[in-house]
């Protein structure tokens, strides 16, 4: 982790994301330095510049909707740095996609038989918060239409994660499967204990929190409007 060679400002989204990218480890396996980070931040940038011109955006019109400057998404979509979880998740939002279709192409190994596939648990693309606090595992194939996007959560003691509201008729399911989490969304809030389960729309601001003494597990479906 470096440290800050300018003044940060609070209340700037953009500036915020900067940083992350400059300074945050945006992968808790491997630094962005290692082979691997550089992959992740190459596909990524590469699916956020096929996905803009699909859509016939501009630079400057992501960077309104996303709120990341067109210079840093310049940056990005050139494979020059890796993006953080917070700013994959504006990308994902701006650009009006399933946060997964932004991760296509970066397992670290094909499928032999896309049929049949095994994912053991020292695998999978994980992508923390700028504390590594909260860090996602991915469980699925990306870029495969046919497979549920779903992601193995953990969060250390005291971690509070919040998320803005994702793209419309978004929706998460979450299976709590160790610890204890505290799930805000919208005006809603709920403690959930292992084997609880919560269902809930994301196209509105929400929070996850672990309160324990001790990490909490869990597994994450996403889902999106239909057409």
């Amino acid at each position: 982790m470096g440290t800050h060679d300018e003044e940060r400002s609070d209340a700037s989204l953009d500036d915020a994301v900067l940083d992350e990218v400059r300074e945050e480890r945006e992968d808790s396996l491997s630094g962005p330095d290692s082979p691997d980070g550089h992959a992740l931040g190459k596909a990524v940038g590469e699916n956020v510049s096929r996905l803009r011109q699909e859509r016939g955006l501009e630079l400057d019109a992501l960077a309104r909707r996303s709120g990341i400057r067109a210079d840093l998404l310049e940056v990005l979509e050139g494979g020059r740095a890796v993006p953080s979880l917070r700013a994959v998740w504006h990308l994902a939002t701006g650009l009006e996609v399933p946060f997964g279709s932004l991760l296509a192409h970066t397992m670290l190994t094909a499928a032999g038989d896309p049929d049949f596939r095994v994912q053991r648990g020292s695998r999978g693309r994980v992508i923390a918060s700028s504390t590594n606090q909260f860090r996602s595992r991915v469980l699925f194939l990306e870029g495969d239409p046919r497979a549920p996007e779903v992601y193995d959560l953990t969060l250390e003691p005291g971690c509070v994660e919040t998320a803005e509201s994702h793209a419309r008729e978004t929706f998460e399911h979450i299976v709590v499967t160790s610890g204890t989490m505290v799930l805000r969304a919208g005006a809603s809030e709920t403690r959930l204990e292992a084997g609880d389960n919560v269902f809930f729309r994301a196209d509105v601001p929400h929070a996850y929190e672990n309160p324990g003494d001790e990490p909490t597990r869990a597994l994450l479906v996403m889902s999106y409007a239909q057409g």
